[in-house]
């Protein structure tokens, strides 16, 4: 950092004596760059970061799955991960003595109970989540919603004729989701077609009205993570319109395509876990870059054969091999 921030430091103080206007001028040029070249100073010096990651106590299969994002999030050169575990019925109060015992400079929570908890924190730590399925709380979240660009790559890949892709979405839930995915679609000569629901009742209204205006085979249907109307509720009606209408249902549960959906996208929990640890990071070091809402790149693939079948969609053995699960079993 001091390659150059204290040079201008200099040229400060030189300037005090001859001009007010030209002091306070560098000073906020020396404020402006002080994040990038701390930035700069740690990949150079190899400093890592001290943080610490909060997950719940969970049971099988829930822990392996913390267990990875957390071998995940370790494999950062960049940290020095502790790990923090959340027993049963935590409270705040417990959680913020324990972070104060600590010295670190991130905090990363991991999963929804350790989110809720951690939103409420005080501290001068960085505060990021991830793992997330529910709605985002006001601090940076990596969800374990596909991302958006890595997620349309995918479903033009499984089903190439597919033009629009249309989503029932809320705006406290998934609205982030939505405006991403419309900035990005156009790549993959797709247009996102999204149906403002602000609550159940509409919800279920738009999901009707979404199946009337979808196009067979080149429309596919959005099933959210996390949505106002809740899958368990909408996928029975939605499988069967689907069905008979020959419309790609795209999930993030990969239960769903084993009950019928063309495909789901979920996320490789340790790979996850790598990208929450760079996310963490670029918040830490205030990269304007990085958004508030990211989704998971690195995702695994579920396919249901006997639904592609029915859409008219073949896939080659080569095809095969790269999907993580097929359905119907084998």
């Amino acid at each position: 950092m001091a390659i150059l921030f204290i040079p201008l430091l200099k040229i400060a103080f030189r300037l005090a004596a001859a001009s007010k206007a030209a002091l306070c001028a560098v000073l906020m040029l020396c404020l402006a760059i002080a994040p990038a070249q701390h930035a700069l100073a740690q990949a150079v010096t190899g400093e890592r970061l001290a943080a610490l990651v909060v997950t719940p106590e969970a049971s099988y299969p829930a822990d392996i799955i913390y267990d990875k994002v957390v071998r995940g999030i370790s494999s950062s050169a960049n940290l020095e991960v502790t790990r923090l575990t959340l027993p049963k019925g935590s409270e705040l109060e417990w959680l913020q003595e324990q972070v104060n015992s600590r010295t670190h400079s991130i905090v990363i929570a991991v999963g929804n109970q350790s989110y809720q908890l951690c939103a409420e924190l005080e501290t001068d730590s960085t505060v990021v989540a991830g793992g997330i399925s529910g709605k985002p709380n006001g601090i940076p979240t990596l969800s374990l919603t596909g991302d958006p660009r890595a997620a349309l790559s995918q479903v033009k890949k499984i089903a190439p004729e597919v033009r629009d892709i249309r989503l029932v979405y809320s705006v406290p839930m998934n609205g982030w989701w939505y405006d991403q995915a419309k900035q990005v679609a156009q790549e993959f000569g797709i247009e996102i077609h999204g149906y403002r629901a602000d609550d159940l009742k509409q919800g279920v209204k738009l999901y009707e009205k979404m199946v009337r205006e979808s196009t067979p085979k080149q429309s596919a249907i959005w099933i959210p993570l996390r949505s106002i109307v809740p899958s368990k509720t909408i996928l029975p009606f939605l499988l069967e319109k689907a069905w008979s209408k020959k419309l790609p249902v795209v999930s993030n549960n990969p239960s769903h395509t084993k009950l019928g959906s063309l495909m789901a996208l979920y996320p490789e929990h340790e790979s996850m876990g790598a990208q929450l640890a760079e996310f963490a990071i670029a918040h830490h070091n205030r990269l304007a870059t990085v958004e508030r809402i990211n989704g998971t790149t690195r995702l695994r693939l579920a396919v249901n054969l006997r639904t592609g079948a029915h859409i008219g969609l073949r896939f080659s053995a080569e095809q095969r091999k790269r999907f993580d699960k097929i359905f119907p079993a084998r």
